[in-house]
This record gives C-alpha cells, sequence and structure tokens, in this order.
C-alpha cells in the first residue's frame, strides 16, 4: 500500500535520554508502537542550537545563513522597535511552499516561526495562535494566525487559557501542588501556561486533520523544551544545588510531560490512520542528568546550553521500513529532502540535507532540481511587501524575555534594535562556522568584536575562526588581546556595579521608589555581574588551544592537566583535548585514558569516540579501533575522518570491502582528502587487483594535496582586517547606490490636486524636511501637528503629524490631508489606502550620507549611536529603499518620483524643474522653493 498522505509532529526538545526509561516501564506505549512499526535513530542538530533557526532548517532543508531566520527577535520595520522573530525574515521556500505549488494541500499547525499565517492551499495556524492575553475575558483573535480567515472564528474558540487549566490538570504533574505558596512560587503558573498552549495546539491540530482535507500535516509542540527549561533541574536524579523540598514537589514534572505528549501522539496515529507516513522528530535533546549545565551563560540565548546536540527520529507508514530499525545518519537539514522524496518530488540541489534512503521499504533514485526557489508557480509565500502589525507582539517577545532567550529589550528603540541585530549577527556567524564556512563567520566576528569589545564571546568566535583557518600569526595577538579586554571590562563591570549599589541605597534613604528602579536595571546588572567575572579555567584552556595550534604542544600539555580538578562542568572537553593531545605526541596508552574518562562523562560524544578509535589503532587494538569509529559514524554519519578511521581499521581486520564502502563514503563527504584516496589506491592495487582503480585514486590522492595546499596557502594570508572589510563592502553599496536609475511613474493619480496627496517620503535623514520646506514654499499646506520643533538637526522644523507614525494601525483618517503635503517616513509608505490618489516624492540618499547624519543627530540627543558606520545596514538601507518604491509603483493610484538629496544639494535648479513639472506647479514658485536650499545644511557629506 502506498501512503497517501504525511504526517510531521515535532516536539521540541524530546531526548532519547528521556525518553528510553519511560519506554522500558511501559510509559510511551504510542511511541512504543510507532518505533515498531517504522524505524528509529538519533537526529544530528546543528549550531547554534536556537530553536527559531533549527525549525526552519527542518522546514526548508537548508542552514540558516540560506533561509534567513537567525534569532528569537527581529526589528520591526514599521515600528522602529523589536518584536518576536516572524516567517517575513524568511527567503527561501519551506516545504509547504514546493507542495503547494506541486498540487498538494498543507495543514501547518504551530510552527516556529509561522507567524503572520501564509496564504497556503491548506490551513495554517501560526505559533502566536496559542499566546493568551492576561485577562481570559478579553482574548482577542489575531486575525493573522490564521489562513483561511473562515476558521479563525472555530479554532479561536478551542483556545486554552492559563486561568482555565484547572487543578485536577496539574496534579498528574505536581501531587503536592496543593502544598504550593502561589504567592511566592509562581512557578505552578507557568506549567499551568504550557499546557494551556500545547493544549490549544493540539486542539487547533485534531480540529484541521478530522475537517480540512490535506495531504502533508505539520504540527509542533513546544511544551517539553518549556518543561525542560522550568523544571528539567528537579528531574531525577536529584541535583546537589537542588533544595529537597523542590525535587520532592517538581520531581514528577519532566516525565508527566513525556507521558502527556505521548497521549497526544495516540489520538495524531488514530487520525491520520495506518494509510498515512509519520514522522515524529525533535531538534535537539536536553541533558537530564548529569550533564545538566552547573550554571547558564550571562548571555542572550543562554538557555540554549542546555540543549543536548542529539533530537529523536522516528518514521513509520506504508512506505517506510518495519520491524524497529535504528538507522543512523540523520540530520536535521535531511528532513525537508526526505518529505519531498517520500512525494516522488525532487530535491533542490540548493539544499544542504540529503534524502534518508534507508528509511524506505522501496530503493528509488533520488531526483533533483537546481533551485525550488527557482520554479515560479502558486507557492503560498507571503508578498514580498507583506508586514506585520507589531501591536499584538508584545506578549509574543515578553514570554521569550521571561524563558532567558533574549534579554529584555532597551527602553530606547534605537539601542534595543542595534543590541537585536547585533544578536542575529552573532548567530548568523556561529551558524556559518557550522556550515565550514570560517572566513565568513571571521568577518562577522571581527565586525562583531571591534563595535562592542566587551562581549568577550565575538572575541572567542573571532579566536575559534583563526585557529580552524591556521591563521598562526593572529592568533597570539587576538588571544593577548582578549585576555586584556576580558579583564578590563570585568574592572568597569564592578566598579559599575558598586556605583549602581551605592545608588540603590540613597534612592531606598530618600525614601525614592528604589525597588521599582532596580527592578528596571535588573537586565543591565545581570550582564555587568557576568562580565565582572574573569573565567580563569576557561582562560587557561584556549591559551592551551592557542598552544597546540602554533605547535607549543608541551606548553599547552601543562596548562590543561593543571585544569584537570578544577573545571567542573566542563571536564569532558577538557579530557577529549588531551587524548587529542597525547595523540599527537605519541602517547596512545596516555590518550585513551584521558577519552575514557571523555566518555564516562557522556557516551554519546562523537568526536571522543573517533580520538579513541585512532588511539587504539596506534596501539594496534584494531577491532576496538573499529568499534569506536562506527560509534561515531553512528552518531554522526556525515563525518569523513570517521570513515577513514573504520575505514583502516577494517584493512587491518581483513574487511577489505568493507573498508572500500566506507573510504569510498569518506572521498563523497570530502572529495580532496588525500589520505583516504591513498589508502584506496593501496587496496585496490595490493589486494583486489584493480589497477586501473588504484591509479585513479592515485590521481586524485595527488590533486587533493595540491588543491589543500593553495587552499590552505590562500588561507594562511593575512585574514582582513576591519578597515579592509569595510572599504571593500562601501564599494559595493557606493556602485550600488550610484547604479539607481532616478524614477518617474505618472498618469495612475487621476485627480485634481485639492483631491490628491502630496506625500514626501524617505528613509530619516534624506532630506525629506527640506523637500517638505520647498512645498511650503510653492504654497502646499503642510499637514502637522507642530509637535515637533526644530533643533540643531532640523532648524526649519519638522513637518511631522504624530497620527502618521501609527499608519500600520489607523490610516482612515488620511482624507484630510487631500490637497495638503505631508511626511510619511519610508517604511510606512506601503500602508498608503489604495483608495487615496497620491503623488509621492521619494528622497534618496547615499547610506553612508544617511548613517553619518542620523549618527551625528543620536549624539546630539545623548543617544547610542549604534552601527553608524557600517556596510551592512547600508546594504539594509539601500533594501528599503528599493521595497519601499516597489510598494509605491504597486499603488493603484500612485505617481511616484524619487530625488538625489545629492544631486538636488549639488544642482538644486534642475531637480526643483522636475518637481514642479510633477506636481504640476506655476514655474514661478521656482525661486521660492530654491531659497529653501542651503547648502550650509549639508553637513553630512562623503
Amino acid at each position: 500500500m502506498k501512503a497517501k498522505r504525511t504526517l510531521l509532529i515535532g516536539w521540541d526538545a524530546a531526548d532519547w535520554r528521556m525518553i528510553r526509561p519511560l519506554l522500558n516501564r511501559g510509559k510511551m506505549p504510542n511511541l512504543q508502537r510507532l518505533i515498531k512499526m517504522g524505524v528509529w535513530g538519533n537526529l544530528h542538530t546543528l549550531h547554534p542550537v536556537l530553536s527559531p533557526m533549527l525549525w526552519t532548517s527542518i522546514g526548508t532543508g537548508k542552514r540558516p545563513y540560506k533561509h534567513g531566520i537567525n534569532g528569537f527577535s527581529e526589528p520591526d520595520p514599521a515600528t522602529g522597535a523589536v518584536r518576536p522573530v516572524t516567517n517575513l525574515s524568511r527567503k527561501t521556500k519551506a516545504v509547504w511552499n514546493i507542495l503547494n505549488q506541486s498540487g498538494k494541500q498543507s495543514n501547518v499547525i504551530g510552527w516556529w516561526p509561522s507567524h503572520p499565517a501564509e496564504p497556503i492551499n491548506g490551513v495554517m495556524v501560526s505559533n502566536q495562535f496559542q499566546r493568551a492575553s492576561k485577562d481570559p475575558e478579553n482574548w482577542p483573535h489575531d486575525t493573522q494566525a490564521i489562513h483561511p480567515s473562515r476558521l479563525l472564528q472555530p479554532l479561536s474558540e478551542m483556545r486554552l487559557h492559563p486561568a482555565w487549566v484547572s487543578g485536577e490538570m496539574l496534579l498528574p504533574f505536581i501531587p503536592r501542588a496543593a502544598e504550593i505558596d502561589q504567592e511566592k512560587d509562581r512557578r505552578l503558573g507557568s506549567l499551568a501556561k504550557i499546557l494551556a498552549e500545547i493544549s490549544t495546539v493540539h486542539a487547533a491540530a485534531t480540529a484541521t486533520m478530522q475537517l480540512e482535507p490535506w495531504d502533508f500535516m505539520a504540527v509542533y509542540y513546544d511544551g517539553i523544551d518549556h518543561f525542560g527549561h522550568g523544571f528539567m533541574k528537579y528531574h531525577p536524579p536529584k541535583d546537589p544545588r537542588v533544595s529537597d523540598e523542590d525535587f520532592e514537589i517538581y520531581r514528577h514534572v519532566m516525565e508527566s510531560g513525556y507521558v502527556f505528549h505521548d497521549m497526544m501522539l495516540g489520538v495524531l496515529l488514530q487520525l491520520a490512520g495506518p494509510e498515512t507516513n509519520v514522522m515524529l522528530i525533535s531538534d535537539h535533546g536536553f541533558h537530564p542528568d548529569h550533564l545538566r549545565p552547573h550554571s547558564l551563560p550571562n548571555a542572550p540565548a543562554g538557555p540554549a546550553s542546555e540543549h543536548r546536540r542529539y533530537g529523536i527520529f522516528v518514521m513509520a507508514g506504508p512506505d517506510v521500513k518495519s520491524g524497529g530499525e535504528e538507522i543512523f545518519s540523520g540530520s536535521l537539514l535531511d528532513i525537508t529532502p526526505t518529505l519531498l522524496h517520500a512525494f516522488g518530488l525532487p530535491v533542490g540541489r540548493d539544499m544542504d540535507g540529503k534524502v534518508l534512503s534507508k528509511v524506505f521499504r522501496e530503493k528509488r533514485p533520488v531526483e533533483y532540481v537546481e533551485s525550488w526557489d527557482a520554479i515560479a508557480g502558486d507557492d503560498g509565500c507571503h508578498p514580498s511587501d507583506r508586514q506585520l502589525d507589531a501591536r499584538d507582539a508584545k506578549a509574543a517577545l515578553q514570554q521569550l524575555v521571561d524563558l532567558g532567550y533574549i534579554d529584555q529589550p532597551d527602553e530606547d528603540k534605537e539601542v534595543a534594535v542595534a543590541e537585536t541585530v547585533r544578536e542575529l549577527d552573532y548567530n548568523l556567524a556561529q551558524a556559518y562556522f557550522d556550515g565550514k564556512k570560517f572566513v565568513e563567520a571571521h568577518r562577522i566576528a571581527v565586525r562583531l568584536w571591534a563595535q562592542w569589545p566587551e562581549e568577550s564571546r565575538f572575541g572567542l568566535l573571532q579566536l575559534q575562526c583563526e585557529m580552524t583557518l591556521k591563521a598562526h600569526d593572529d592568533l597570539k595577538r587576538t588571544f593577548n588581546r582578549l585576555n586584556t579586554t576580558i579583564r578590563r571590562y570585568a574592572k568597569e563591570a564592578q566598579a559599575e556595579l558598586a556605583r549602581l549599589d551605592e545608588e540603590h541605597k540613597a534612592q531606598a534613604a530618600a525614601g525614592e521608589e528604589a525597588e521599582e528602579k532596580l527592578r528596571r536595571k535588573q537586565p543591565k546588572i545581570r550582564r555587568l555581574v557576568g562580565r565582572s567575572k574573569v573565567d580563569e579555567a576557561g582562560l587557561k584552556f584556549y591559551e592551551a588551544r592557542v598552544l597546540m595550534a602554533v605547535g607549543e604542544d608541551e606548553a599547552a600539555r601543562q596548562l590543561l592537566e593543571s585544569l584537570t580538578d578544577t573545571w567542573p562542568g566542563r571536564q569532558q572537553r577538557l579530557f577529549r583535548l588531551l587524548g587529542d593531545l597525547c595523540t599527537r605526541l605519541n602517547e596512545p596508552e596516555k590518550a585513551v585514558e584521558w577519552l575514557e574518562k571523555a566518555l564516562e562523562l557522556d557516551p554519546d560524544d562523537a568526536e571522543a569516540h573517533l580520538q579513541l578509535s585512532r588511539a587504539q589503532y596506534l596501539l594496534g587494538e584494531d577491532y576496538i579501533s573499529a568499534t569506536h569509529a562506527l560509534t561515531s559514524l553512528q552518531l554522526n554519519y556525515f563525518n569523513p575522518r570517521a570513515h577513514y578511521a573504520y575505514g583502516a581499521a577494517l584493512v587491518r581486520l581483513g574487511h577489505l570491502e568493507w573498508a572500500v564502502e566506507t573510504l569510498e563514503v569518506a572521498v563523497q563527504q570530502a572529495r580532496h582528502y588525500p589520505e583516504a584516496h591513498e589508502l584506496l589506491a593501496a587496496i585496490y592495487a595490493d589486494h583486489l587487483q584493480q589497477p586501473i582503480k588504484a591509479k585513479a585514486h592515485q590521481a586524485l590522492a595527488a590533486e587533493a594535496r595540491e588543491a589543500n595546499a593553495q587552499r590552505m596557502a590562500d588561507l594562511s594570508a593575512d585574514l582582513p582586517s576591519v578597515e579592509e572589510q569595510d572599504d571593500a563592502a562601501w564599494k559595493v553599496v557606493t556602485a550600488n547606490f550610484e547604479g539607481r536609475q532616478p524614477l518617474c511613474v505618472t498618469g495612475k493619480a487621476q485627480a485634481p490636486a485639492s483631491e490628491r496627496l502630496t506625500v514626501v517620503s524617505g528613509l530619516p535623514r534624506s532630506g525629506t524636511s527640506m523637500t517638505m520646506q520647498m512645498l511650503v514654499a510653492a504654497g502646499l499646506d503642510p499637514l502637522t501637528d507642530r509637535k515637533r520643533s526644530a533643533d540643531e538637526s532640523n532648524r526649519k522644523g519638522y513637518f511631522e503629524h504624530e497620527r502618521i507614525k501609527r499608519l500600520h494601525q489607523d490610516n482612515t483618517w488620511l482624507a484630510e490631508g487631500r490637497g495638503k503635503a505631508l511626511k510619511v517616513v519610508a517604511p510606512l509608505v506601503k500602508f498608503l489606502p489604495p483608495t487615496e490618489a497620491c503623488k509621492v516624492i521619494f528622497m534618496e540618499r547615499h547610506p553612508r550620507e544617511i548613517m553619518d547624519s542620523q549618527r551625528q543627530m543620536l549624539e546630539r540627543l545623548q543617544k547610542p549611536g549604534g552601527q553608524a558606520h557600517s556596510p551592512h545596514l547600508a546594504r539594509v538601507l539601500l533594501q528599503q529603499m528599493e521595497d519601499c518604491q516597489q510598494a509605491l509603483r504597486s499603488h493603484p493610484k500612485c505617481d511616484l518620483l524619487t530625488i538625489n538629496y545629492n544631486a538636488l544639494m549639488n544642482d538644486p535648479e534642475q531637480t526643483i524643474a522636475r518637481i514642479i513639472e510633477f506636481l504640476e506647479l506655476p514655474d514661478d514658485k521656482a525661486a521660492a522653493m530654491l531659497a529653501v536650499v542651503d547648502p550650509q545644511l549639508y553637513r553630512s557629506r562623503l
């Protein structure tokens, strides 16, 4: 029987280490049944282990630097504030979009991120649907959370508010709930919130499964992850840092959370029926044992350190092997290619994953297309100019703050956005590093550390890139700078904490609202506390790695051995590095001792198994060497070094055909792997008598050595400095800006001047206020409330109106502006009503001048200047110009004229003539308009 449809179930943070004991005790019968019906295994995660990035990689088959989702929050272009991450930042098609244009119907429930809901052929219920308001009696419907809109009312009625979660529902999780003083202990409320949200998602999923047709169904539950961050510390075995009372009250939460998910799984399996392929996955695991971190990093997304590198994978159904076979080699990136293959569709060559062919009953060749993004069709994606109403984002943003995934955004919008972009860039750099794009990661790390030298994590990433790139000339210099800046900013943080403490005492003595002021400063205080502590052991560890990188192995050994009893919680990494070092020093017996200690701490450490395989190989323990290499491959199949180690051991054991098979995989995964080619050549020549293949691999080995030598020569060259990176990037920005052609689109604003809007738009500091002054001089009345008075930044006034700032929320009043001139900042012009005739003058200015002018303005206001000279931000500004103008060109009643501010200041007569012609003004207005142009105000020039 061929599957009629496919169900994909996501359990965020589900972990086999939690699940296996529950299966053995019969606590998860539905999952047990699914495993026996199909196949199961580990699912290797990506780094950084941040859920929005990972679930988007699952849904697209691509790494974050390709799909564009790089964190938990993002700037809101409409409001200039910060909002939870949306799918509007995704820049590639998800699997449901591909299925959409292939004629399939999909239901997608709760995927993260999936807000606002995409207009797919089927149903999408976004990840904002289950977020409750504080007042259960006033819980508004989010119109952007559900597609199609006809389901808004019936699905919203299925929501469960945390206030409606009864004590009876909580008792299976916390049998002693009645003993909790809820005035002091808010954990019961946290549990109720988690249960309400996953129950709401489950209700929407089961309803759409039964009442809406579908070929593909995807439903995502975040409950296990939230249970883990809130309650894993209380899970047996008892952590000595947890009190006896807390342990006894909350010890059952994690187990009950898994049992609850198994119950929901049973319902989904029953509704799906036997004709459906079912895939159950998690994006990563969650440490449930002695590897639980002793403390969380004092940085945004610090709770991610509780995650484990392996998620779960289970698949069953008519197209899938049965019998409960364990499969290996799975990665998050493989899910979308495998789903497409199950539907008989080709896989995009631009996807980073592969088809898990071993799961299927029938073997058939994988078909490919270059990129699904290049194939036109009705894919159900958002239109390019789609924007999100941010009014309902505050509660969701606060949840991310409460969970510890992001810091409380600064009250100053400019600071909040700058910090948000910083974290997105940092996550992107880590994703590049994880994808072995070390030069790209290094460029971002250098930029971030130059802008935020107090953030040592940026310097550490730069150091890691340089170690990988073998930039030996830079390593010691970078480490010394890191060591110096950590100590410098630790002293500054200590002094600032002391000052804040004295300030708090003085406020309390004076009877001021000291506690409330202290509460508002808590995010800052947490950052200062983290910065005030110098991790001496961590610095020694990285100093040792630097010494190893430059060949000073004995000095590195002394440093590492000094840490063996003084680095609790991180000894596994230390023992693994000592094992590697001893192997390099040709001391395999000592290496085995260290590596076995590492595996005692974490038996699922793939790298430790690989290193132990090498050490045992040197000792002549070929069978043990092969066993550890195979274990490493089972944990992480895409590892050519492990394939080589396994192949080398198999050769000694006489299993030549197996050795050839795994070595061929090694050179498939890493084409330029000379040792693997050479070993294959020897096998073919000396044992299998196949001289043609032997000669081919000898040639490939020589080619690989030459290619690697050239690559290392390229990488060993000095990496570009910040200034060199800037110069190259600014040249591209300038070329793109100067290559833009002025636009004049007319003929759509068919209305007399008294009945149309005259709009001046552009990015802040692009000359919009001066253009408004010219229009006023030409006789047009400005639509302004005059609340913002003239200042040093705009000596002749701003000509703004407060209501225009909320245009994305309410544009019904704009009829008041007919016959007048009004200023609308660029990101808001897309909210001009399609019923209003408009003539829009859009001001363009070189992004570098815009940012310089903005920086000067912020300095006059005594606010941080942010990324004032970032070419990355300049490219964003250019794209904003293009997006806004595209929205205006699409407006059914809008005429558009673009004006180059630089040309206006250098040749005002010609530019004013264009404006007069565009607005059909009398020619005699030119002199008055020209008088407005004051070259002395052109203060930010290239």
